[in-house]
């Protein structure tokens, strides 16, 4: 059993970043189009020569006049429409307190469990205010990573258990899951030291399709579960598997966030 420690230490594992940037949200629902983020939680790791720096945010953000959160949400989540009237921020602040968290480095990395989905949320709210990630950046995703390695189901409270992480929990708060997050990365990395064949790779339900849309420079592949003898990335590396949406005779939403 290993006991959380808020030390990310990510240097020690993508050493060819200067910056990594966890993520984690929790929203109204699972349309990009129709719902939105009501909770943003984000840990920067910096590290370039002896300098070394770790910041985080944990924003509330305030709904639209006259929305409310869904009781299933509140009941997943736990935050309510008090809390955002009481401790919630404009969501222009958000991102504005979002974008403030990435130090100008040329080589970051962000790492989110079902970054599609993450992502796909964190952007679109980006664009609404002509905005955009000030830093070009390379992708993570542990959710792939996990389909790779364990049974289904693969959500972050399954890494949490699979790993045996202690002191840390899949609360569905983003400051809680986002914390979570660092630790399960570094105990995959001691699983299997292979994390960086999986960066900006991204398995793809074969039946549901893609969620979302496509996010620039990703490569998509069709990941079945239960292929104990390869990886994703080698079905990758053999040009299998690449995911092709324009076959696909229908636009899938979002379904679900594991």
């Amino acid at each position: 059993m290993t006991v959380f420690n808020p030390s990310c230490r990510v240097s020690d594992i993508f050493s060819r970043y200067e910056q990594i940037v966890f993520i984690d949200v929790e929203t109204t629902g699972l349309s990009v189009e129709k719902n939105q983020i009501i909770e943003l939680a984000a840990v920067r790791c910096y590290e370039y020569g002896v300098e070394s720096d770790e910041k985080e945010i944990d924003l509330l953000i305030k709904l639209p006049a006259g929305e409310r959160i869904p009781e299933e949400i509140v009941e997943l989540t736990h935050i309510t429409d008090e809390m955002l009237t009481a401790e919630g921020i404009e969501e222009n602040a958000a991102v504005d307190a979002f974008l403030d968290l990435f130090y100008p480095a040329e080589k970051t990395l962000i790492i989110a469990h079902n970054a599609q989905f993450d992502l796909s949320f964190v952007l679109k709210m980006l664009e609404k205010y002509g905005k955009e990630i000030p830093v070009s950046f390379d992708i993570l995703d542990t959710f792939t990573i996990l389909k790779d390695r364990k049974a289904y189901p693969h959500s972050l409270k399954d890494a949490i258990d699979y790993y045996q992480i202690e002191g840390v929990e899949n609360s569905h708060r983003a400051v809680d899951d986002v914390k979570a997050l660092c630790e399960v990365v570094k105990h995959m990395k001691d699983e299997r030291d292979d994390l960086e064949d999986y960066i900006n790779l991204i398995g793809v339900h074969r039946v549901h399709g893609l969620q979302g849309e496509k996010i620039e420079g990703i490569v998509y592949c069709i990941q079945l579960l239960g292929s104990k003898n390869k990886r994703l990335p080698d079905f990758f590396k053999e040009g299998k598997r690449i995911y092709e949406p324009e076959k696909v005779k229908e636009t899938r939403p979002l379904i679900f966030k594991e």
